[in-house]
Order: structure tokens, then C-alpha cells, then sequence
């Protein structure tokens, strides 16, 4: 009778192991997909402001003159 109830036990925690194992890789996959969906950029880019002076774009201009 002792042999037949660890095995039950076993069964039992082996059972409850694996739903909570399912549920935790159901929500990690919902979770990475809602990650993926929030990460969509923009395919293009629009510039609408007017074009700036010449020397004021080279002064704020980063790279090196040349």
C-alpha cells in the first residue's frame, strides 16, 4: 500500500509539473510574440522640414569637414 501511494504522489506531482511547465511556455511565447509585434518600425521615413542654410547645417553637422 506505501509503494501504491508514492506513485499516486509521483503521478499527481508529475501531472501538476507538466500544466504549469505548458502554461509557462504558453506565456513566454505570447509574451516574445507581443515583443516581436512592438518592435515593427516604419518601412520609410518622411522629411517634411524645410531645407536649413548652408553654414548653419555645417556647424551642427557631426562629421569632419572637409
Amino acid at each position: 500500500m506505501k509503494t501504491k501511494n508514492r506513485l499516486i504522489a509521483l503521478t499527481i506531482a508529475t501531472a501538476v509539473n507538466a500544466v504549469a511547465l505548458a502554461a509557462l511556455h504558453i506565456a513566454m511565447v505570447e509574451s516574445a510574440e507581443r515583443a516581436q509585434a512592438a518592435n515593427i518600425e516604419a518601412e520609410y521615413v518622411v522629411v517634411t522640414a524645410p531645407r536649413a542654410p548652408a553654414d548653419l547645417a555645417h556647424n551642427n553637422c557631426p562629421a569632419k569637414a572637409l
